[in-house]
């Protein structure tokens, strides 16, 4: 049990200590966080009036609606991929044996590596959510506990599709096309930078296949309506 606690901290300790090296580089992805909710604000001021019919689910404001969905849909990027580069990483410079060999259980030596990316993204998306309040997001209403559920679950399914791309890495031996078609797929069908209502009836069919369309319905309507299972338990069900 101790060498299951012990190993996720040695990989989340590894990469912080790495990642914080490079000072600059650690400080320009954290404030890139807030040049994006610039962006999205004077975006959003153009499209609210045009885009208002297909909002009306989430409040009626666009910068609402894609800040969170640019902020956590980088759970997803992580989930699908972080696995699959550890692996690799680890064919390409010869220590995917070691680590098979290893008294670790696999998957927590998997996960253990993908630790550091999701405490990093929690941050940019708490930088997203802050920056978000000082220029006018409403979160007075959110259902914080089902939206936590939600994130939990959603992290799960991430990781899931992750370690499917990850399995087709090892019989391909390199590039991750379907973990890049899941990615890119889901940034373009799953309601990230508009609504998925303005899809053609046969694209909203493919994107409810995929976690990322759900998990962002059940985290805007919680967080900004404060809707819960009463509204929401047939979402998260899908999900």
């Amino acid at each position: 049990m101790l060498i299951q606690i012990r190993v996720p901290w040695a990989f989340l300790v590894r990469d912080y200590r790495l990642d914080v090296s490079y000072k600059l580089g650690f400080l320009f992805r954290v404030l890139s966080a807030v040049l994006n909710v610039g962006i999205y604000y004077f975006i959003a001021r153009v499209f609210n009036a045009t885009a208002a019919p297909y909002l009306n689910a989430y409040g009626g404001s666009y910068f609402a609606f894609v800040i969170l969905g640019v902020a956590f849909s980088e759970y997803m990027s992580i989930g699908m991929s972080a696995i699959g580069e550890s692996v690799r990483d680890g064919q390409t410079t010869g220590t995917l044996e070691l680590l098979l060999l290893s008294p670790t259980q696999l998957l927590t030596t998997l996960f253990s590596s993908s630790l550091w990316s999701y405490v990093f993204a929690t941050l940019r998306v708490l930088v997203y959510l802050v920056v978000g309040i000082f220029l006018g997001i409403d979160y007075g209403n959110a259902n914080v506990p089902f939206a936590l559920l939600t994130l939990v679950i959603s992290i799960v399914s991430f990781n899931a599709l992750g370690l499917f791309a990850a399995s087709v890495i090892i019989l391909m031996k390199r590039g991750d096309p379907l973990g890049w078609a899941l990615r890119v797929g889901s940034l373009m069908l799953s309601g990230v930078y508009d609504p998925v209502d303005v899809l053609p009836g046969w694209l909203r069919s493919v994107g409810q296949a995929l976690p990322l369309t759900h998990s962002l319905e059940l985290l805007r309507r919680s967080l900004l309506l404060g809707e819960g299972f009463a509204k929401l338990g047939a979402e998260l069900l899908s999900l």
